[in-house]
């Protein structure tokens, strides 16, 4: 009866050892349903008539950025980031709303002047890629671990327009749709969120996709749109799955300070003054997670080797005992 409940004891805790070598063997665990929203503060905004929603949705990316890397809650000026396009041909420069406000200025030679003059600037550059969000895994992963995803919402299509100005709060515009010649009509917002699990029967009926599962979007239109400034897109969704997607590479803030995107999930660290390609930082961290499943490997083996042994001698202990 003994070795029987000594069998029965060795067993169980092999089993929850190696339960536990598959919780550390494994890659960072997805859920299936996350909203942004719930780890740090969102401003929804409302770009109004200008067709600024490139230079929104890019202030988005780069604001929830810093707070899931730096804790830095910053609203950052949308009309800044403009500006800087405009008069020197690139995204970069960010000062903050306060020191900068979003107001409809022209481009104008007075209104480069105070452009120009801005000293305030928090952010020095920040570089997009679309590398490290090409699969709806790689978009989560992103998501979670340093903030919205950039997106093109829709492209060239009447019907789709017409969806996103007027939805229900979900949107799912049909993959057998072609672009009308009626010129090129792109909106871009930011990815939030996710639930593996949304119903396909909350999209509209002559819209709706084959399966559940929906990207949670954030737009730049106010809180009178959709559900409070979000929308749920489906992940069968044509354009969502076509348009152009971006994360952060790096962002170098005004003092030079740099914080970079790790592939992996790797931690926070300083860029490399040599760039590696992303195929070999891919290699380069599957073999490193193999060695330390490895070694993680050849820790619990040897764990449960030291049980055994001390059970095996406490058994012994009793036995002599019970002679005695």
């Amino acid at each position: 009866m003994k070795k029987k409940i000594l069998s029965i004891t060795i067993l169980i805790l092999i089993l929850i050892l190696l339960c536990n070598l598959c919780v550390y063997a494994t890659d960072e665990e997805i859920p299936s349903k996350y909203d942004l929203r719930n780890d740090i503060n969102i401003k929804v905004e409302n770009q109004g008539t200008n067709p600024w929603c490139t230079f929104y949705s890019y202030t988005k990316m780069v604001e929830t950025y810093l707070q899931k890397t730096k804790e830095l809650d910053y609203n950052l000026s949308e009309t800044f980031l403009l500006y800087r396009y405009a008069f020197q041909g690139e995204y970069g420069n960010f000062v903050l709303e306060s020191d900068f406000p979003n107001k409809e200025y022209e481009i104008t030679e007075s209104n480069k002047k105070k452009f120009d003059e801005a000293t305030s600037k928090v952010i020095g550059k920040f570089k997009e890629t679309e590398s490290i969000v090409k699969t709806n895994e790689d978009i989560k992963k992103y998501i979670k671990n340093y903030g919205a995803v950039w997106t093109i919402v829709y492209e060239g299509d009447k019907i789709s327009r017409a969806e996103w100005h007027n939805t229900n709060g979900s949107i799912n515009c049909k993959n057998n749709y072609k672009p009308e010649d009626d010129g090129t009509y792109n909106h871009a917002a930011v990815i939030i969120g996710w639930d593996d699990n949304y119903s396909k029967d909350n999209f509209k009926s002559d819209s709706k996709p084959q399966n559940n599962g929906a990207w949670l979007v954030l737009n730049s239109w106010g809180n009178s749109w959709g559900n409070k400034g979000t929308v749920w897109v489906s992940y069968e969704d044509y354009y969502m799955q076509k348009g152009t997607k971006y994360g952060i590479e790096y962002i170098t803030f005004a003092n030079g300070e740099t914080i970079e995107t790790k592939l992996e999930d790797e931690k926070q660290g300083e860029i490399k003054e040599t760039e590696t390609p992303v195929i070999e930082q891919q290699e380069t961290q599957k073999e490193k997670n193999r060695k330390e499943n490895i070694i993680t490997i050849a820790y619990i083996v040897t764990l449960i080797l030291f049980i055994v042994v001390i059970v095996i001698k406490i058994n012994r202990h009793n036995k002599k005992s019970n002679k005695g």
